[in-house]
C-alpha cells in the first residue's frame, strides 16, 4: 500500500506459528480470546502488521490459529476497544495510527525521584488499623495507619498502580496536597527528619485481576510486576510498606553487581522501560504527507 510504513511501532521477538498455537492450547485459566488478542497485539507492535495496513480477514484469521470465528471476532473486538484497529464496512480492518502511540512511554523508575512526565492520581486516601498481609514482615510498624491508593501515568497512560501504608502520625506531618506531585519516600525523608531511609524490595510476575486491569487499562489476567517495598527509619523499624503493581510491556529491572570476591550483593533497581523507537521506512508517514 503506497505511503504506508513497513514497520509497527516496535521491534520485538515474534513467536512462531507452532509455539502460538501451543500457547493458545495451555490449560492457563486465560480465556482463548483474550490470549488471541495479546497475539493480535504482538503483531501491531512488532511490524508484522504495520500502521494503516490492512488485517487478514477474519475468515483467514479463523483459519491461520484454528479457533472458532467467534473467538476471532471477539479477540478483534478488544483490539477496537483499545483503539488499536478500527473497521469499515465494505473495507476490512485496519491498524489505526493510535497504534503507534498505544505503548507507553514511561520514564525511569527511581525510589526517590518522580520524573518529568509522571503524573499522580490519588484514587483514595483513608484511616486503617493494620496492614493487610503482604508477605513480608512488617514487625514494629507504628499504629494506626493511612492507607493511600494511587495511579501514576506516563503522559495519558498509566503504569503503575500503588498502595502504601504508613503511621498517620508520619501522615499527618506532610503538606496537604503533596503526594500529589511528590512520592511518599521522598516526603518522609523530606518532612519527618529521617534522613537516613533504608529500604528493600521483592518483585514477582503474577496476573492482572479485574480492579488492576480496569486501573491500569490492560486486559485480565495479563502478566504485572507485583513490586512489595519496605521503608525502614535509622533504627530499623519499618514507616512504610507499599506494592506497587506495573504494567509488564514497560517494566525492566536493573541489576548491579558488587565485590563477587566478598560477597557484595550490589544492588539493583526495576525500571520503566521505554520502549525502542520505531524504525522509518523510505515513505513518508500518511499523517506527514501534505494535502
Amino acid at each position: 500500500m503506497s505511503g504506508t510504513r513497513t514497520t509497527g511501532v516496535g521491534h520485538c521477538p515474534r513467536p512462531e506459528e507452532g509455539s502460538a498455537r501451543e500457547l493458545l492450547r495451555q490449560r492457563d485459566g486465560i480465556p482463548l480470546y483474550l490470549k488471541l488478542a495479546s497475539l493480535f497485539r504482538e503483531k501491531i507492535r512488532c511490524g508484522d502488521w504495520p500502521i494503516h495496513s490492512q488485517l487478514p480477514t477474519l475468515p483467514a484469521l479463523r483459519d491461520e490459529y484454528g479457533l472458532a470465528r467467534e473467538t476471532v471476532r471477539q479477540a478483534l473486538g478488544v483490539l477496537r476497544n483499545e483503539g488499536m484497529i478500527d473497521s469499515t464496512r465494505g473495507l476490512g480492518t485496519f491498524v489505526t495510527a493510535a497504534a503507534e502511540e498505544s505503548e507507553p512511554r514511561a520514564p525511569a523508575y527511581d525510589p526517590l525521584t518522580l520524573g518529568a512526565q509522571v503524573r499522580i492520581d490519588i484514587l483514595s486516601r483513608a484511616p486503617c488499623k493494620e496492614l493487610p498481609d503482604l508477605g513480608r514482615d512488617l514487625t514494629g510498624m507504628e499504629t494506626p495507619l493511612v492507607h493511600v491508593r494511587k495511579r501514576h501515568h506516563a503522559g495519558q497512560q498509566p503504569y503503575s498502580l500503588v498502595d502504601l501504608w504508613l503511621p498517620q502520625r508520619y501522615f499527618e506531618m506532610l503538606p496537604e496536597g503533596a503526594d500529589e506531585t511528590q512520592l511518599y519516600s521522598q516526603l518522609l525523608r523530606d518532612h519527618t527528619g529521617m534522613t537516613d531511609l533504608s529500604g528493600d524490595q521483592i518483585i514477582t510476575i503474577v496476573r492482572a485481576d479485574i480492579a488492576t486491569a480496569h486501573l491500569l487499562g490492560i486486559t485480565l489476567s495479563e502478566p504485572v510486576a507485583h513490586v512489595v517495598s519496605r521503608l525502614f527509619d535509622p533504627e530499623g523499624r519499618p514507616v512504610m510498606a507499599h506494592l506497587v503493581q506495573i504494567r509488564s510491556d514497560v517494566f525492566s529491572a536493573e541489576r548491579q553487581f558488587g565485590n563477587l570476591a566478598t560477597g557484595d550483593p550490589g544492588s539493583w533497581r526495576p525500571h520503566m522501560a521505554e520502549p525502542a523507537p520505531p524504525e522509518h521506512s523510505g515513505e513518508p508517514h500518511p499523517r506527514q504527507k501534505k494535502e
